[in-house]
């Protein structure tokens, strides 16, 4: 199902969630550490199960980049891989590691300038929500191999291969809470190339909507629920609650084939959201830094309703800022 300029509906209605997810998220995330010296543990805790019930956001993106560029009817010559999409990610890095080099640079700090930029570029000190464009720098880096095995392996065995990189990033690295010191270190960074494949995967034998809604409920339930159990304890939750735990990979693969049983075309707005939903996610973190660290806004003192007015808000401008720019063909790589 496509719109008039092309676009796959289901796509845009994950993205434009996604896009949303990702800056309340960030809302929750960033609160918790600019406000930590004024909040409860309770609240800390929350601030930690709000953002373990929103984990899927960012695999949903990877995801429509593995159903559209590992299509096997899609050629993607590499002038067009690096001279559109590896230079996109690489400009928007550059100028917003810029931009918030300016941002947070402190005179008094006797650091230049220039010499906090470059580090910032290197060592991704500037902003840690950038990491996502490192990520993609390097999964652009890995396509032409990715396309190879697309078009070598059928969808069985590429599901086997999957299925073996799960177990090894996946399900391997939680045998630390079962007390088993293993000598094996896991790569468990792999699963960022697994959601391209799930994607690839999914779009082509998608699963029950209803069997997806289900475990996007339970997994969405029992993330908050561990992160929530464990905050007491000296056990650490991440193995269970980031982007390799197999709770993430399934709530986030069954959001993906949620969205893709959605049969009513996209409307002009989540089509306008999905086409600005890159810029949404550069440029929400100027106000959520200037706001929250720089104001001394804090959403914590609202409750719940604080952090999604001021998602929306934030979503709202970042939009409406993006939108112009790319109307007025500035900056056009957002």
């Amino acid at each position: 199902m496509s719109s008039t300029d092309g676009r796959i509906s289901q796509f845009s209605y994950i993205k434009a969630s996604a896009c949303f997810a990702v800056v309340l998220l960030h809302c929750f995330n960033n609160a918790r550490v600019y406000h930590a010296d004024a909040i409860s543990a309770g609240q800390t805790t929350a601030a930690y199960a709000a953002c373990s019930a929103l984990m899927w956001a960012v695999p949903a993106f990877l995801m429509v980049t593995g159903a559209l560029l590992l299509d096997r009817d899609r050629v993607i010559p590499l002038s067009k891989l690096f001279g559109k999409y590896f230079a996109r990610m690489l400009t928007a890095l550059v100028i917003f590691t810029a931009i918030f080099t300016v941002i947070k640079h402190d005179p008094a700090a006797g650091t230049g300038i220039g010499q906090e930029f470059i580090e910032g570029l290197l060592h991704n000190h500037c902003m840690a929500y950038l990491w996502y464009l490192y990520l993609m720098l390097a999964l652009y880096l890995l396509m032409p191999l990715f396309k190879m095995l697309v078009d070598r392996l059928s969808d069985r065995q590429l599901w086997i291969a999957v299925s073996i990189v799960l177990v090894i990033c996946s399900v391997l690295p939680l045998a630390g809470y079962l007390g088993i010191d293993a000598a094996l270190h896991i790569p468990t960074w792999l699963v960022y190339g697994v959601y391209l494949f799930l994607g690839f995967l999914l779009y082509r034998q998608r699963m029950d909507w209803q069997i997806a809604a289900l475990f996007f409920v339970l997994c969405t339930a029992v993330l908050p629920f561990i992160t929530v159990m464990l905050a007491p304890t000296d056990i650490d939750p991440a193995g269970l609650t980031s982007y390799n735990s197999p709770l993430v990979v399934l709530q986030s693969a069954s959001f993906f084939s949620l969205m893709l049983a959605i049969k009513r075309p996209a409307n002009d707005i989540i089509n306008s959201i999905d086409r600005c939903s890159f810029g949404i996610y550069l440029i929400h973190m100027i106000f959520v830094r200037l706001t929250m660290k720089e104001m001394g806004f804090d959403p914590f003192d609202y409750g719940a309703p604080g952090f999604i007015l001021a998602a929306a808000v934030y979503f709202a401008a970042a939009f409406a800022i993006t939108f112009v720019l790319k109307k007025s063909r500035l900056f056009s790589f957002l």
